[in-house]
Formats: C-alpha cells, structure tokens, sequence
C-alpha cells in the first residue's frame, strides 16, 4: 500500500515538464495515468524522452521519426566506438588491415584451382572465371557482413547500454560504419585487378553503389531482426553464422544462376541473387540481366528496413532490462 505524501517539485527548466506525483494518492499506478511522465536524463544531445503507457507501435510514424532523431544525434558517439572497436581488432596484428583482403582472395584462388582441375563442373560465365568469381565473393562478403555487424556491435556495446544511459541507435550506426569501411578497402584493390586483367569498364560502374548498398541494407534489416533475438539466446549468433555458409551455396556467388528445375527455382527466390547478380553485371558487363527482379527487391527493401528499424527500437529496451536483471 502507497503511503501519502507530498509531490516533490521538479528542478526548474526550460523544458516541458509535468509535475507527476506517482505515489500522493493511494493505488496511484503509472500505468493508469493518463499523463506522460516526463524524465530528463542526462544524454550526448539535447533530446527530451517522455515515458508514457501509451504503446509506441500505435503511432509507428512518430516512433520512425523519433528513432532517425536519436541516430543522427549519436552519430559522434557511434564514430568513437567504431574507431576503439577498428583498435582493438587490429592492434596486435603483424598484417594488420591487410587480413580485411584475404576471404575473398582465398576464396577465389580455392574455386579457380578446383574448376580449373576440372574438380567441379560449373558453366561458362560471360566474364573470365576469377572476375567472375572475384566479384561475387566479394559481394556476398559485403552481405554476410551486413548481416552480422549490428550483432557484433550490439554485444560489443551491451556492456556500455546496461551501466550508462546511451543511445540505443548507437550500434546500428557503428555496424554500418565497419561494413562501409571493409567494403572500401576491399573494392580498391578488386577494380585495380579488374582493370589489369583486361576486364572494360563502362559508366554503368557509377550507378552500382546503388546495388551495393541495396545489398547493404538488405542485409542490415535482417540483421536488425536477429539483434534482440542474438541478445537472449548466443545460439542466435551460431546459427546465423551457419546459415549464411548455408545460403552461399544456394546463391550464384561462384557459378552462374542454373537454368535446371528446381534449383532455378531455388535460386530465384533467393532475394539476395538479384541484388549480387545486379551489381556484379553493372561492374563487369555494364548491363544488368534481370533489371525486374533487381527492383522488386529493392522495394522489398525499402519496406522492410523501417519495420526492422522499429522492431529493433521497442525490443532493444526490453531486452537490456532483461539482460540487466
């Protein structure tokens, strides 16, 4: 039972307030008020959280809006994190970024060598084999990463969210920093070997970073999805892990797109093949083979990278209550 007593006054401001005693009446709950409490805590900018009983979801446009507030705002912060987490993973190596250029380089010279040894019976390709494969390992690195870098940057910055009160958008911009980042210093290289082995390059090669980075965002929307999910179960992270092994092989990365049923079918419903295949033709050839498909899933894309968005912003909080219990 609630004992009487007096409201305490809020501290002065300039900023709305509302003076919410939640304990002067016996059987007063939060949860039956119909007033937003109004808590000033202490954050990077100045952005004003109101607590209320009112479910977010019920006006997900507001809840969009205010989530692109909060990641512009720690935009500085994910910068800080993103250069301590780039340290910390290099800071002891002999190579240093140059590990950053050895799975697709790796995983070229393994599929050159087993198709060149007649090991493996893949089609022709419209391009020279290691371009060919090159291109798509490099591609498909990009997505995997897209996919596992805001779990990675969830976990690294779990710790930090549970003690102190930080912005929950942080580690998404702090994964999208480390994909971007990997990607520069992998395409550099790639488009020199292009360019040396005789491959020609056309204009088209402006209009892919579009493909790329609906490949990005596709990526990162299913990886958003798995975050709350990665913070209460760790097989989450193995799991994913093995799934993206799983669906390199059920997408065109080192043969061409098959023609025989079922696997065409596999295949095309796949979204990640329109988006690989669209860039990889947009780099090498210029054109692109199924420009329909290509649009579909960027749409598709378009749709789902703001429900994950939301997702990710009403579940987060639940979870670090959870994991800080």
């Amino acid at each position: 039972m609630l004992r009487d007593q007096a409201c305490p006054p809020w501290p002065a401001s300039t900023d709305r307030q509302e003076n919410t005693c939640l304990d002067s009446h016996p059987g007063h709950n939060i949860l039956a008020s119909k007033n937003p409490v109004v808590i000033h805590e202490p954050t990077s900018s100045p952005v004003e959280r109101i607590h209320t009983a009112r479910s977010g979801i019920l006006n997900p446009g507001l809840l969009f809006r205010e989530l692109i507030v909060h990641l512009w705002g720690s935009r500085h912060l994910a910068r800080q994190l993103f250069l301590r987490d780039i340290r910390q993973r290099y800071r002891q190596s002999v190579f240093g970024l140059l590990w950053i250029l050895v799975p697709p380089l790796a995983t070229t010279a393994i599929f050159v060598f087993l198709n060149a040894r007649k090991i493996l019976n893949i089609d022709p390709t419209d391009i020279p084999y290691p371009i060919y494969v090159l291109l798509g390992t490099l591609l498909w690195q990009i997505f995997s990463e897209s996919v596992l870098a805001p779990l990675k940057a969830f976990d690294a910055c779990t710790p930090i969210m549970i003690k102190i009160n930080m912005p929950r958008e942080a580690p998404i911009l702090v994964g999208l920093l480390q994909v971007f980042f990997f990607m520069g210093i992998q395409l550099i290289p790639v488009i020199g070997i292009m360019i040396w082995s005789g491959v020609r390059l056309s204009p088209a090669l402006l209009i892919t970073p579009l493909a790329i980075l609906m490949l990005i965002l596709l990526g990162m929307s299913i990886g958003l999805c798995l975050v709350p999910l990665g913070g209460l179960f760790r097989d989450i992270h193995e799991g994913s892990a093995m799934a993206l092994k799983l669906l390199f092989f059920l997408t065109p990365v080192v043969y061409p797109a098959p023609q025989e049923w079922p696997w065409s079918l596999i295949v095309s419903l796949n979204p990640v093949t329109p988006l690989l295949q669209g860039a990889r033709d947009l780099m090498s050839q210029g054109a692109m083979r199924d420009p329909e498909a290509f649009w579909i899933v960027c749409l598709i894309v378009i749709v789902l990278l703001p429900l994950a968005l939301i997702f990710y912003r009403l579940a987060v909080p639940l979870v670090l209550e959870r994991m800080g219990a």
